[in-house]
Protein backbone atom coordinates (compact mmCIF):
# COMPACT_ATOMS: atom_id res chain seq x y z
CA UNK A 1 0.00 0.00 0.00
CA UNK A 2 2.75 2.44 1.00
CA UNK A 3 4.82 1.51 -2.05
CA UNK A 4 1.84 2.13 -4.33
CA UNK A 5 1.08 5.48 -2.65
CA UNK A 6 4.71 6.55 -2.94
CA UNK A 7 4.77 5.71 -6.64
CA UNK A 8 1.53 7.68 -7.12
CA UNK A 9 3.01 10.75 -5.41
CA UNK A 10 6.16 10.55 -7.54
CA UNK A 11 4.05 10.18 -10.65
CA UNK A 12 2.02 13.26 -9.76
CA UNK A 13 5.21 15.26 -9.28
CA UNK A 14 6.66 14.19 -12.62
CA UNK A 15 3.40 14.35 -14.58
CA UNK A 16 2.77 17.73 -16.31
CA UNK A 17 -0.05 19.51 -14.49
CA UNK A 18 -1.53 20.75 -17.78
CA UNK A 19 -2.40 17.14 -18.64
CA UNK A 20 -4.45 16.99 -15.47
CA UNK A 21 -6.82 19.81 -16.41
CA UNK A 22 -4.96 22.89 -15.12
CA UNK A 23 -3.23 25.50 -17.22
CA UNK A 24 -2.44 24.28 -20.71
CA UNK A 25 0.81 25.83 -21.96
CA UNK A 26 1.48 26.58 -25.61
CA UNK A 27 4.43 28.19 -27.35
CA UNK A 28 4.16 30.11 -30.61
CA UNK A 29 7.26 30.77 -32.70
CA UNK A 30 6.63 33.37 -35.37
CA UNK A 31 8.08 35.39 -38.24
CA UNK A 32 6.78 37.76 -40.91
CA UNK A 33 8.05 39.50 -44.05
CA UNK A 34 10.88 37.06 -44.76
CA UNK A 35 11.00 38.26 -48.40
CA UNK A 36 13.01 35.37 -49.86
CA UNK A 37 16.09 36.33 -47.82
CA UNK A 38 17.27 32.73 -47.63
CA UNK A 39 20.91 33.75 -47.24
CA UNK A 40 20.50 36.39 -44.61
CA UNK A 41 20.37 40.13 -44.80
CA UNK A 42 23.33 41.67 -46.61
CA UNK A 43 25.88 40.82 -47.77
CA UNK A 44 25.20 37.25 -48.94
CA UNK A 45 28.83 36.69 -49.88
CA UNK A 46 29.90 36.95 -46.22
CA UNK A 47 27.21 34.60 -44.93
CA UNK A 48 28.69 31.42 -43.43
CA UNK A 49 25.87 29.87 -41.40
CA UNK A 50 27.61 26.58 -40.62
CA UNK A 51 30.28 28.50 -38.67
CA UNK A 52 29.82 30.98 -35.85
CA UNK A 53 31.56 34.23 -34.95
CA UNK A 54 32.89 34.96 -38.41
CA UNK A 55 30.35 37.18 -40.21
CA UNK A 56 28.08 40.16 -39.57
CA UNK A 57 25.16 38.94 -41.68
CA UNK A 58 21.86 38.66 -39.80
CA UNK A 59 19.00 36.32 -40.55
CA UNK A 60 19.24 33.38 -42.94
CA UNK A 61 16.80 30.51 -43.20
CA UNK A 62 19.18 27.79 -42.03
CA UNK A 63 19.76 29.80 -38.83
CA UNK A 64 16.00 30.30 -38.40
CA UNK A 65 15.51 26.54 -38.81
CA UNK A 66 18.15 25.86 -36.15
CA UNK A 67 16.57 28.39 -33.77
CA UNK A 68 13.15 26.76 -34.24
CA UNK A 69 14.60 23.35 -33.38
CA UNK A 70 16.40 24.74 -30.36
CA UNK A 71 13.33 26.50 -28.93
CA UNK A 72 11.20 23.40 -29.45
CA UNK A 73 13.78 21.22 -27.69
CA UNK A 74 13.66 23.46 -24.59
CA UNK A 75 9.97 22.74 -24.04
CA UNK A 76 7.73 19.76 -23.34
CA UNK A 77 4.51 21.64 -24.19
CA UNK A 78 3.13 21.89 -27.74
CA UNK A 79 4.68 24.45 -30.09
CA UNK A 80 3.24 26.14 -33.19
CA UNK A 81 5.44 27.78 -35.85
CA UNK A 82 3.62 30.52 -37.78
CA UNK A 83 4.32 33.19 -40.40
CA UNK A 84 2.24 36.28 -41.21
CA UNK A 85 3.02 36.61 -44.92
CA UNK A 86 5.37 38.17 -47.50
CA UNK A 87 7.66 35.15 -47.55
CA UNK A 88 8.23 35.82 -51.28
CA UNK A 89 9.99 38.56 -53.29
CA UNK A 90 13.17 40.33 -52.28
CA UNK A 91 16.09 38.30 -53.66
CA UNK A 92 17.11 36.30 -56.72
CA UNK A 93 15.46 33.21 -55.26
CA UNK A 94 11.99 34.32 -56.28
CA UNK A 95 13.11 33.98 -59.91
CA UNK A 96 12.52 30.22 -59.70
CA UNK A 97 9.54 30.32 -57.35
CA UNK A 98 6.95 29.51 -60.03
CA UNK A 99 8.79 26.42 -61.18
CA UNK A 100 10.20 25.23 -57.86
CA UNK A 101 7.96 26.63 -55.10
CA UNK A 102 11.18 26.70 -53.12
CA UNK A 103 10.25 29.14 -50.34
CA UNK A 104 7.14 27.17 -49.44
CA UNK A 105 8.99 23.85 -49.54
CA UNK A 106 11.74 25.24 -47.32
CA UNK A 107 9.25 26.65 -44.81
CA UNK A 108 7.74 23.19 -44.46
CA UNK A 109 11.17 21.59 -43.97
CA UNK A 110 12.05 24.25 -41.40
CA UNK A 111 9.07 23.23 -39.28
CA UNK A 112 6.46 25.88 -40.04
CA UNK A 113 2.94 24.70 -39.29
CA UNK A 114 0.70 27.45 -40.68
CA UNK A 115 1.33 30.56 -42.80
CA UNK A 116 -0.73 33.21 -44.59
CA UNK A 117 -0.27 35.32 -47.72
CA UNK A 118 0.99 38.88 -47.89
CA UNK A 119 0.71 41.45 -50.66
CA UNK A 120 4.02 40.41 -52.26
CA UNK A 121 2.76 36.86 -52.77
CA UNK A 122 0.61 38.42 -55.51
CA UNK A 123 3.46 40.19 -57.33
CA UNK A 124 3.51 37.46 -59.98
CA UNK A 125 -0.26 37.82 -60.37
CA UNK A 126 -2.88 35.26 -59.26
CA UNK A 127 -1.85 32.80 -61.96
CA UNK A 128 1.80 33.06 -60.90
CA UNK A 129 0.90 32.44 -57.27
CA UNK A 130 -1.19 29.45 -58.30
CA UNK A 131 1.84 28.04 -60.14
CA UNK A 132 4.01 28.53 -57.07
CA UNK A 133 1.51 26.73 -54.85
CA UNK A 134 1.05 23.88 -57.31
CA UNK A 135 4.81 23.42 -57.83
CA UNK A 136 5.48 23.40 -54.10
CA UNK A 137 2.67 20.93 -53.45
CA UNK A 138 3.91 18.62 -56.19
CA UNK A 139 7.61 18.77 -55.27
CA UNK A 140 7.57 18.44 -51.50
CA UNK A 141 4.60 20.11 -49.92
CA UNK A 142 3.91 23.29 -47.98
CA UNK A 143 2.91 24.32 -44.47
CA UNK A 144 -0.83 24.73 -44.02
CA UNK A 145 -1.84 27.99 -45.77
CA UNK A 146 -4.80 30.02 -44.52
CA UNK A 147 -6.38 33.01 -46.27
CA UNK A 148 -9.85 34.32 -45.51
CA UNK A 149 -10.65 37.51 -47.42
CA UNK A 150 -10.14 36.77 -51.12
CA UNK A 151 -12.95 37.87 -53.47
CA UNK A 152 -12.82 36.21 -56.88
CA UNK A 153 -14.06 37.89 -60.04
CA UNK A 154 -16.67 35.62 -61.62
CA UNK A 155 -16.58 37.66 -64.86
CA UNK A 156 -12.82 37.43 -65.36
CA UNK A 157 -10.85 34.21 -65.84
CA UNK A 158 -7.48 35.69 -64.82
CA UNK A 159 -7.89 34.61 -61.19
CA UNK A 160 -9.43 31.21 -61.96
CA UNK A 161 -6.26 29.16 -61.42
CA UNK A 162 -5.76 30.80 -58.03
CA UNK A 163 -9.39 30.10 -57.12
CA UNK A 164 -8.77 26.46 -58.01
CA UNK A 165 -6.10 26.24 -55.27
CA UNK A 166 -8.90 26.77 -52.74
CA UNK A 167 -11.01 24.07 -54.37
CA UNK A 168 -8.02 21.73 -54.17
CA UNK A 169 -7.54 22.69 -50.47
CA UNK A 170 -4.00 24.00 -51.09
CA UNK A 171 -5.30 27.10 -49.29
CA UNK A 172 -8.07 27.11 -46.69
CA UNK A 173 -10.04 29.97 -45.10
CA UNK A 174 -9.08 28.61 -41.68
CA UNK A 175 -7.86 25.43 -40.00
CA UNK A 176 -8.48 23.86 -36.61
CA UNK A 177 -5.63 22.09 -34.85
CA UNK A 178 -5.95 20.12 -31.64
CA UNK A 179 -2.73 20.05 -29.64
CA UNK A 180 -2.68 18.10 -26.38
CA UNK A 181 -6.03 19.31 -25.11
CA UNK A 182 -6.09 22.74 -26.77
CA UNK A 183 -8.41 23.25 -29.74
CA UNK A 184 -6.91 26.05 -31.86
CA UNK A 185 -8.52 27.93 -34.75
CA UNK A 186 -6.13 29.73 -37.12
CA UNK A 187 -7.04 32.00 -40.02
CA UNK A 188 -5.26 34.55 -42.21
CA UNK A 189 -6.17 37.94 -43.70
CA UNK A 190 -4.69 40.69 -45.86
CA UNK A 191 -5.00 44.19 -44.41
CA UNK A 192 -6.37 47.27 -46.17
CA UNK A 193 -3.02 48.94 -46.85
CA UNK A 194 -1.53 45.66 -48.05
CA UNK A 195 -4.47 45.27 -50.44
CA UNK A 196 -3.90 48.80 -51.78
CA UNK A 197 -0.28 47.96 -52.62
CA UNK A 198 -1.20 44.72 -54.41
CA UNK A 199 -1.85 46.03 -57.95
CA UNK A 200 -0.84 42.76 -59.58
CA UNK A 201 -3.52 40.84 -57.65
CA UNK A 202 -6.20 42.07 -60.08
CA UNK A 203 -8.86 40.96 -60.87
CA UNK A 204 -8.78 39.45 -57.36
CA UNK A 205 -10.12 41.75 -54.65
CA UNK A 206 -10.05 41.57 -50.87
CA UNK A 207 -12.86 41.77 -48.38
CA UNK A 208 -12.63 44.19 -45.47
CA UNK A 209 -10.40 42.39 -42.92
CA UNK A 210 -12.54 43.34 -39.93
CA UNK A 211 -15.76 42.09 -41.53
CA UNK A 212 -14.02 38.89 -42.62
CA UNK A 213 -12.56 38.40 -39.14
CA UNK A 214 -15.89 38.82 -37.38
CA UNK A 215 -17.39 36.12 -39.56
CA UNK A 216 -14.48 33.69 -39.18
CA UNK A 217 -14.23 34.20 -35.41
CA UNK A 218 -17.96 33.50 -35.09
CA UNK A 219 -17.56 30.29 -37.09
CA UNK A 220 -14.55 29.18 -35.06
CA UNK A 221 -16.19 29.93 -31.71
CA UNK A 222 -19.73 28.72 -32.36
CA UNK A 223 -19.35 25.95 -34.93
CA UNK A 224 -15.81 24.67 -34.37
CA UNK A 225 -15.85 25.21 -30.58
CA UNK A 226 -12.20 26.25 -30.40
CA UNK A 227 -10.44 27.22 -27.18
CA UNK A 228 -8.09 29.66 -28.88
CA UNK A 229 -8.32 31.89 -31.98
CA UNK A 230 -5.13 32.99 -33.76
CA UNK A 231 -5.19 35.49 -36.62
CA UNK A 232 -2.25 35.68 -39.04
CA UNK A 233 -2.73 39.27 -40.18
CA UNK A 234 -0.81 40.96 -42.94
CA UNK A 235 -2.22 44.24 -41.70
CA UNK A 236 0.40 45.78 -39.48
CA UNK A 237 1.31 47.85 -36.45
CA UNK A 238 2.15 51.57 -36.69
CA UNK A 239 3.40 54.14 -34.18
CA UNK A 240 0.37 56.23 -35.10
CA UNK A 241 -2.50 54.27 -33.53
CA UNK A 242 -4.97 55.63 -36.09
CA UNK A 243 -2.98 53.84 -38.82
CA UNK A 244 -2.32 50.68 -36.82
CA UNK A 245 -4.56 48.16 -38.55
CA UNK A 246 -4.01 45.23 -36.22
CA UNK A 247 -4.76 47.30 -33.13
CA UNK A 248 -8.02 48.34 -34.78
CA UNK A 249 -8.70 44.71 -35.69
CA UNK A 250 -8.32 43.70 -32.04
CA UNK A 251 -10.73 46.46 -30.97
CA UNK A 252 -13.41 45.86 -33.60
CA UNK A 253 -13.33 42.08 -34.06
CA UNK A 254 -13.66 40.67 -30.53
CA UNK A 255 -12.81 37.05 -29.87
CA UNK A 256 -9.31 36.96 -31.35
CA UNK A 257 -6.85 35.78 -28.71
CA UNK A 258 -3.59 36.34 -30.60
CA UNK A 259 -2.69 38.35 -33.70
CA UNK A 260 0.56 37.42 -35.42
CA UNK A 261 1.12 40.65 -37.34
CA UNK A 262 3.01 41.43 -40.52
CA UNK A 263 3.38 43.95 -43.38
CA UNK A 264 4.77 46.98 -41.53
CA UNK A 265 8.15 45.38 -40.64
CA UNK A 266 7.65 46.45 -37.03
CA UNK A 267 9.98 45.11 -34.36
CA UNK A 268 7.75 44.71 -31.30
CA UNK A 269 10.02 43.92 -28.39
CA UNK A 270 7.03 43.71 -26.03
CA UNK A 271 3.63 42.33 -27.08
CA UNK A 272 0.71 44.73 -27.28
CA UNK A 273 -2.51 43.82 -25.49
CA UNK A 274 -5.68 45.36 -26.93
CA UNK A 275 -9.08 44.22 -25.64
CA UNK A 276 -7.47 41.07 -24.25
CA UNK A 277 -5.94 40.32 -27.68
CA UNK A 278 -2.18 39.75 -27.66
CA UNK A 279 -0.44 41.27 -30.74
CA UNK A 280 3.13 40.45 -31.79
CA UNK A 281 5.32 41.20 -34.80
CA UNK A 282 8.94 40.18 -35.42
CA UNK A 283 10.43 42.87 -37.64
CA UNK A 284 11.43 41.67 -41.12
CA UNK A 285 13.83 39.71 -43.31
CA UNK A 286 14.22 36.90 -40.78
CA UNK A 287 16.39 39.00 -38.46
CA UNK A 288 14.32 37.87 -35.45
CA UNK A 289 12.25 34.90 -34.32
CA UNK A 290 9.38 35.73 -31.99
CA UNK A 291 8.97 33.33 -29.05
CA UNK A 292 5.60 33.63 -27.30
CA UNK A 293 4.93 31.45 -24.26
CA UNK A 294 1.34 31.40 -23.07
CA UNK A 295 -1.22 29.27 -21.28
CA UNK A 296 -4.91 28.55 -21.71
CA UNK A 297 -7.17 28.01 -18.72
CA UNK A 298 -10.96 28.14 -18.54
CA UNK A 299 -11.29 30.06 -21.78
CA UNK A 300 -8.67 32.67 -20.90
CA UNK A 301 -5.24 33.19 -22.42
CA UNK A 302 -2.37 34.17 -20.15
CA UNK A 303 0.91 35.62 -21.40
CA UNK A 304 3.76 33.75 -19.69
CA UNK A 305 6.77 35.14 -21.49
CA UNK A 306 7.98 36.73 -24.71
CA UNK A 307 11.26 37.40 -26.46
CA UNK A 308 12.54 38.36 -29.88
CA UNK A 309 15.44 36.03 -30.58
CA UNK A 310 18.20 37.64 -32.66
CA UNK A 311 19.03 35.49 -35.69
CA UNK A 312 22.72 36.13 -36.14
CA UNK A 313 26.19 34.60 -36.27
CA UNK A 314 25.92 33.13 -32.77
CA UNK A 315 23.51 30.50 -34.16
CA UNK A 316 24.99 27.61 -36.16
CA UNK A 317 22.67 27.03 -39.11
CA UNK A 318 20.84 23.82 -39.92
CA UNK A 319 23.08 21.91 -42.35
CA UNK A 320 20.25 20.19 -44.22
CA UNK A 321 18.41 23.45 -44.87
CA UNK A 322 21.62 25.20 -45.95
CA UNK A 323 22.40 22.45 -48.46
CA UNK A 324 18.90 22.83 -49.85
CA UNK A 325 19.41 26.58 -50.21
CA UNK A 326 22.73 26.08 -51.97
CA UNK A 327 21.09 23.70 -54.43
CA UNK A 328 18.68 26.51 -55.39
CA UNK A 329 21.66 28.83 -55.92
CA UNK A 330 22.89 26.29 -58.46
CA UNK A 331 19.51 26.27 -60.23
CA UNK A 332 19.51 30.09 -60.51
CA UNK A 333 23.05 30.07 -61.89
CA UNK A 334 22.20 27.41 -64.47
CA UNK A 335 18.84 28.75 -65.64
CA UNK A 336 19.28 32.51 -65.49
CA UNK A 337 22.84 33.74 -64.91
CA UNK A 338 25.21 31.47 -66.82
CA UNK A 339 24.18 32.69 -70.28
CA UNK A 340 24.95 36.25 -69.16
CA UNK A 341 28.40 35.20 -67.84
CA UNK A 342 27.29 35.93 -64.29
CA UNK A 343 26.96 33.90 -61.09
CA UNK A 344 24.97 34.31 -57.91
CA UNK A 345 27.86 35.43 -55.71
CA UNK A 346 29.56 37.62 -58.29
CA UNK A 347 30.24 41.19 -57.20
CA UNK A 348 29.34 43.62 -59.97
CA UNK A 349 31.23 46.90 -59.71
Amino acid sequence: MWVFLGMWVIGMILYPTWLLGGEKPLTILHTNDLHSHLLGFSPNIDYSPLKTDDDATVGGWSRIAAAIKSEKAKRTNPTLVLDAGDFLMGSLFHMVAREEGLELRLLKEMGYDVITLGNHEFDLMPEGLARILTSAHRKGGTPEIVFSNAIFDKQNSEDDTFEETFAKRLIKPYIVKEMQGIRIGIYGILGKDAALVSPFAKPLKFRDPIDASREIVKTLRENEHVDLVICLSHGGIEKDNSLSEDERLAKEAPGIDIIISGHTHTKLVTPLTVNKTIIVQAGSFGKHLGVLDMACEKGEVKLKGYKLLDINDTIPGDEKIQKRVESYVGIINERFLKDHHLNFYQVIG
